[in-house]
């Protein structure tokens, strides 16, 4: 194996090619064994990027997923330095060969920078918004003198499509008002503030927080809630309201749908700072050439007999790879496992003899709800877990999954739960969802490619 750095990359250990090895990891898979050579090309103000060249033909091939992240680390004797840290951007095969173009950053290049108009935002903040819409998290960023910003109340206001409104009306911590209503003195003067004054409805609420983007972010959850709550209230059809209140009904309402529109308006009430922008980071979506570069994702064939839980599987996995919420994300891909495991049976735990020597040791209670309630948890006995039936199906069906792999969806796992049980969940980081995404989109592969064998079922 060779490594070579390109233009002016400092070698941390100028000593003997024979006196250090390379240590290339994908996610927590060692691929050493497979790496013919590695090029790393690192400037500084540069984005950092690798090359390397892996031998289609090594037995490690087989547990490495090019959506992980890929480590180089360079030993000598005791000492040891981490040469790269990125994702792997493309993959070909030639000759026997692999060859993995990676780079350090790739969110930079993934997501559309949102159009934006500001006045009086520092360049400190400009900075921060700009690599936090990268798909950088808090923990990848130390800018000086982001901490010194005051804190403030700011105001946020956010177009509503499909609502019209005569006055003003508070929904929680929202208020919905017409244009005429709203003060939108200072409001940049660009072309997308023309078509943010077209709505015939206005979302407005307020924030406490240091930063526009944390003081949006905050706001955009609670105008997205309460306009949930309009469109739940607007599906209640019997007449008694909670309290006794009678209320009135329409079919129409069935189909009503008030939603956010494209852009928001942030502005802070000391400092007098604001922007007005495109909220969401939009991935920069490629096309695709099943004919041509991307003809392997004809293969395996799609069955035509696929069971309905393995297609609504397919369909949640896919709307997990499309939401641009990261806990919109979580849930729909703990969705598409719930569809892929289905019946899934799982060799009893507990026999007969088991259950009749537990029931005989059981107490009598006089209370028939103490009663009944036992004999649903002695009927669940033998009911297993979720990840028990996940572990059962994924070996029945063969698709190749590590503990490491079973280590990060139960890390997900937990994010569902928190939000499910009602708490406040940590933010997923977008490198392991889009890698939860990818390790049960393996799985859904080789379930599809066991479909298509004559004689194999699901």
């Amino acid at each position: 194996m060779t490594f070579r750095s390109d233009d002016g990359f400092e070698d941390p250990f100028p000593l003997s090619g024979n006196s250090r090895r390379e240590i290339t990891k994908f996610g927590s898979v060692d691929a050493s064994s497979a790496i013919i050579s590695i090029t790393v090309n690192a400037k500084l103000n540069a984005i950092s990027k690798a090359r390397l060249v892996i031998d289609g033909k090594s037995s490690v091939i087989s547990r490495l997923d090019f959506a992980s992240q890929i480590t180089v680390e360079q030993v000598v004797g005791e000492n040891s330095r981490i040469m790269f840290t990125g994702f792997v951007v493309e993959a070909k095969v030639s000759g026997g060969q692999i060859e993995a173009v990676c780079t350090a950053i790739p969110e930079f290049s993934e997501r559309r920078v949102s159009p934006m108009a500001t006045i009086g935002v520092p360049g400190t903040e400009m900075l921060y918004t700009l690599a936090r819409g990268g798909g950088l998290g808090d923990g990848q960023l130390k800018i000086p003198g982001i901490e010194e910003l005051p804190i403030e109340v700011f105001e946020i206001i956010a177009p509503v499509e499909g609502m019209q409104m005569d006055k003003a009306v508070r929904v929680g911590e929202v208020t919905f008002a017409g244009p005429e209503f709203l003060d939108l003195e200072g409001m940049p003067e660009v072309s997308s503030a023309t078509n943010f004054s077209e709505f015939q409805c206005y979302a407005v609420t307020y924030a406490t927080s240091k930063l526009l983007l944390s003081a949006e972010t905050m706001a955009l959850q609670e105008i997205d809630t309460s306009l949930a709550w309009l469109t739940v209230r607007s599906r209640y059809s019997i007449a008694p309201l909670p309290g006794g209140r009678i209320g009135g009904w329409e079919r129409a309402s069935m189909f009503v749908a008030p939603r956010r529109g494209p852009l928001v308006y942030v502005r802070g009430l000391r400092t007098k700072r604001r922007w007005l922008r495109v909220p969401e980071q939009e991935a920069q979506l490629t096309e695709l050439q099943p004919t041509s570069k991307h003809s392997d994702l004809t293969h395996p064939s799609l069955s035509r007999t696929i069971p309905l839980n393995i297609r609504q599987a397919l369909i949640a996995a896919a709307r997990a790879s499309r939401e641009k919420d990261s806990i919109t994300r979580v849930t729909a891909l703990w969705e598409a496992i719930e569809f892929y495991v289905g019946k899934t049976s799982v060799p009893d735990l507990f026999s007969k003899s088991d259950r009749r020597a537990i029931r005989r040791a059981l107490p009598k209670f006089s209370d028939q709800h103490k009663s009944k309630r036992l004999e649903v948890l002695l009927g669940d006995l033998n009911n297993p877990p979720l990840f028990v039936k996940f572990r059962r199906r994924v070996s029945l069906d063969g698709a190749p999954v590590s503990q490491s792999d079973v280590d990060l969806l139960a890390k997900l796992r937990k994010v569902r739960n928190d939000v499910v049980h009602g708490r406040s969940p940590d933010e997923p980081d977008v490198h392991e969802v889009n890698q939860g995404v990818a390790i049960v989109s393996r799985i859904l592969v080789f379930t599809v490619s066991k479909l298509g064998v004559p004689g194999k079922d699901v």
